[in-house]
Protein backbone atom coordinates (compact mmCIF):
# COMPACT_ATOMS: atom_id res chain seq x y z
CA UNK A 1 0.00 0.00 0.00
CA UNK A 2 1.42 3.18 -0.89
CA UNK A 3 1.51 6.65 1.13
CA UNK A 4 -2.01 7.76 -0.10
CA UNK A 5 -3.76 4.33 0.07
CA UNK A 6 -2.51 4.41 3.88
CA UNK A 7 -3.18 7.92 4.44
CA UNK A 8 -6.86 7.22 2.85
CA UNK A 9 -7.27 4.48 5.30
CA UNK A 10 -6.03 6.77 8.56
CA UNK A 11 -8.56 9.68 7.74
CA UNK A 12 -11.65 6.74 6.93
CA UNK A 13 -11.03 4.90 9.86
CA UNK A 14 -11.00 8.40 11.87
CA UNK A 15 -14.10 9.92 9.96
CA UNK A 16 -16.10 7.00 8.32
CA UNK A 17 -15.48 4.28 10.50
CA UNK A 18 -18.83 2.37 9.35
CA UNK A 19 -17.20 2.51 5.67
CA UNK A 20 -14.04 1.41 6.57
CA UNK A 21 -16.33 -1.49 8.66
CA UNK A 22 -18.37 -2.00 5.95
CA UNK A 23 -15.88 -2.85 3.37
CA UNK A 24 -15.18 -6.66 2.31
CA UNK A 25 -11.13 -6.63 2.10
CA UNK A 26 -9.99 -2.77 3.16
CA UNK A 27 -6.37 -3.49 2.68
CA UNK A 28 -6.83 -4.00 -0.93
CA UNK A 29 -9.28 -1.66 -0.97
CA UNK A 30 -7.21 1.08 0.34
CA UNK A 31 -4.02 -0.51 -1.67
CA UNK A 32 -6.31 -0.01 -4.93
CA UNK A 33 -7.18 3.45 -3.88
CA UNK A 34 -3.72 4.62 -3.38
CA UNK A 35 -2.65 3.23 -6.68
CA UNK A 36 -5.69 5.04 -8.41
CA UNK A 37 -4.94 8.53 -6.46
CA UNK A 38 -1.21 7.75 -7.59
CA UNK A 39 -1.95 7.68 -11.40
CA UNK A 40 -4.24 10.49 -11.18
CA UNK A 41 -1.51 12.98 -9.39
CA UNK A 42 1.12 11.66 -11.61
CA UNK A 43 -1.28 12.95 -14.71
CA UNK A 44 -2.85 15.87 -13.06
CA UNK A 45 0.94 17.19 -12.31
CA UNK A 46 2.08 16.26 -15.62
CA UNK A 47 -0.96 18.34 -16.94
CA UNK A 48 -0.46 20.94 -14.48
CA UNK A 49 3.10 21.40 -15.08
CA UNK A 50 2.75 21.78 -19.26
CA UNK A 51 1.04 24.57 -18.80
CA UNK A 52 3.32 26.92 -17.92
CA UNK A 53 5.71 26.21 -21.04
CA UNK A 54 9.56 26.54 -19.90
CA UNK A 55 12.05 28.12 -21.80
CA UNK A 56 15.28 26.51 -22.90
CA UNK A 57 16.78 28.86 -20.31
CA UNK A 58 14.95 28.00 -17.23
CA UNK A 59 16.91 27.63 -14.46
CA UNK A 60 17.30 24.45 -12.70
CA UNK A 61 15.64 25.16 -9.67
CA UNK A 62 12.68 26.60 -11.01
CA UNK A 63 12.11 23.47 -13.25
CA UNK A 64 12.32 21.84 -9.82
CA UNK A 65 9.96 24.36 -8.23
CA UNK A 66 7.13 24.13 -11.39
CA UNK A 67 7.27 20.84 -11.01
CA UNK A 68 6.47 20.02 -6.91
CA UNK A 69 3.91 23.19 -7.62
CA UNK A 70 2.17 21.39 -9.90
CA UNK A 71 2.68 18.10 -7.81
CA UNK A 72 1.30 19.77 -4.61
CA UNK A 73 -1.72 21.06 -6.29
CA UNK A 74 -2.82 17.99 -8.39
CA UNK A 75 -2.50 16.08 -4.82
CA UNK A 76 -4.58 18.38 -3.11
CA UNK A 77 -6.98 18.12 -5.99
CA UNK A 78 -7.12 14.03 -6.27
CA UNK A 79 -7.05 14.09 -2.32
CA UNK A 80 -10.36 16.19 -1.98
CA UNK A 81 -11.98 14.27 -4.87
CA UNK A 82 -10.76 10.37 -3.86
CA UNK A 83 -9.73 10.55 -0.15
CA UNK A 84 -11.40 13.09 1.92
CA UNK A 85 -14.89 12.01 3.62
CA UNK A 86 -17.07 11.48 6.25
CA UNK A 87 -19.62 9.30 7.33
CA UNK A 88 -22.75 9.23 5.35
CA UNK A 89 -26.16 9.72 6.50
CA UNK A 90 -27.46 6.38 5.03
CA UNK A 91 -25.74 2.97 6.53
CA UNK A 92 -23.32 1.48 3.45
CA UNK A 93 -25.29 -1.25 2.18
CA UNK A 94 -28.47 1.29 2.00
CA UNK A 95 -26.50 3.80 0.26
CA UNK A 96 -24.96 1.13 -2.18
CA UNK A 97 -28.61 -0.26 -2.86
CA UNK A 98 -29.93 3.20 -4.19
CA UNK A 99 -26.28 4.34 -5.90
CA UNK A 100 -27.18 0.37 -7.96
CA UNK A 101 -30.69 1.74 -8.51
CA UNK A 102 -30.09 4.92 -10.21
CA UNK A 103 -26.37 4.60 -11.98
CA UNK A 104 -26.21 4.26 -15.10
CA UNK A 105 -25.89 0.58 -16.65
CA UNK A 106 -23.44 -0.94 -17.71
CA UNK A 107 -25.71 -1.95 -20.60
CA UNK A 108 -24.96 1.98 -22.00
CA UNK A 109 -21.54 0.26 -22.43
CA UNK A 110 -22.44 -2.31 -24.89
CA UNK A 111 -24.69 -0.01 -26.08
CA UNK A 112 -22.11 2.44 -27.04
CA UNK A 113 -19.99 0.04 -28.67
CA UNK A 114 -22.20 -1.36 -30.91
CA UNK A 115 -23.12 1.96 -32.41
CA UNK A 116 -18.84 2.21 -32.95
CA UNK A 117 -19.00 -1.01 -34.60
CA UNK A 118 -21.82 0.26 -36.62
CA UNK A 119 -20.09 3.53 -37.32
CA UNK A 120 -16.31 2.96 -37.29
CA UNK A 121 -16.18 6.92 -38.21
CA UNK A 122 -17.60 7.87 -34.58
CA UNK A 123 -14.99 6.63 -32.40
CA UNK A 124 -14.08 9.46 -30.04
CA UNK A 125 -10.67 11.35 -30.08
CA UNK A 126 -8.22 9.80 -27.76
CA UNK A 127 -9.18 12.69 -25.11
CA UNK A 128 -12.71 11.43 -25.26
CA UNK A 129 -11.76 7.97 -24.43
CA UNK A 130 -10.06 9.01 -21.90
CA UNK A 131 -12.53 10.96 -19.99
CA UNK A 132 -15.04 7.79 -20.71
CA UNK A 133 -12.25 5.70 -19.27
CA UNK A 134 -12.11 7.92 -16.24
CA UNK A 135 -15.90 8.16 -15.81
CA UNK A 136 -16.82 4.60 -15.84
CA UNK A 137 -13.68 3.77 -13.61
CA UNK A 138 -12.06 1.18 -16.71
CA UNK A 139 -9.16 1.52 -18.89
CA UNK A 140 -8.75 3.42 -22.52
CA UNK A 141 -7.77 -0.63 -23.18
CA UNK A 142 -10.45 -1.92 -21.53
CA UNK A 143 -13.18 0.36 -24.17
CA UNK A 144 -11.10 -0.10 -26.77
CA UNK A 145 -11.39 -4.21 -26.63
CA UNK A 146 -15.19 -3.55 -25.81
CA UNK A 147 -15.12 -2.15 -29.27
CA UNK A 148 -13.12 -4.44 -30.71
CA UNK A 149 -15.15 -7.94 -29.62
CA UNK A 150 -18.21 -8.86 -31.49
CA UNK A 151 -20.50 -8.82 -29.89
CA UNK A 152 -19.81 -6.36 -27.54
CA UNK A 153 -21.90 -8.34 -24.73
CA UNK A 154 -19.64 -11.30 -24.93
CA UNK A 155 -16.62 -8.93 -23.50
CA UNK A 156 -19.02 -7.66 -20.99
CA UNK A 157 -19.45 -10.96 -19.45
CA UNK A 158 -16.07 -12.14 -19.79
CA UNK A 159 -14.89 -9.18 -17.66
CA UNK A 160 -17.37 -9.03 -15.26
CA UNK A 161 -14.95 -8.85 -12.35
CA UNK A 162 -13.58 -5.66 -14.01
CA UNK A 163 -17.02 -4.20 -14.33
CA UNK A 164 -17.62 -5.18 -10.70
CA UNK A 165 -14.47 -3.55 -9.29
CA UNK A 166 -15.44 -0.32 -11.69
CA UNK A 167 -18.84 0.17 -10.20
CA UNK A 168 -16.92 0.07 -6.97
CA UNK A 169 -14.69 2.63 -7.11
CA UNK A 170 -17.60 5.09 -8.90
CA UNK A 171 -20.02 3.76 -5.82
CA UNK A 172 -17.07 5.15 -3.66
CA UNK A 173 -16.17 8.17 -5.55
CA UNK A 174 -20.27 8.74 -5.59
CA UNK A 175 -20.04 8.57 -2.26
CA UNK A 176 -17.04 10.79 -1.19
CA UNK A 177 -19.17 13.67 -3.52
CA UNK A 178 -21.68 13.52 -1.65
CA UNK A 179 -20.51 13.96 1.75
CA UNK A 180 -18.18 16.42 0.67
CA UNK A 181 -20.87 18.67 -0.47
Amino acid sequence: MNRYGRTARQHWERHAPSLVAGLPDPTRFFSDLGAEVEAQVNDLAARIASLRQPCSTEPYLEKVARFQTARRTAEEVVMAELVWIKDPELPLPEAREEWEQTRPADENLIAWAERIQDYPASMPATEELEEMAQTWALSVEFLEELVATEPPRDYMLANQPALAEAANIRFWRELRRVNNS
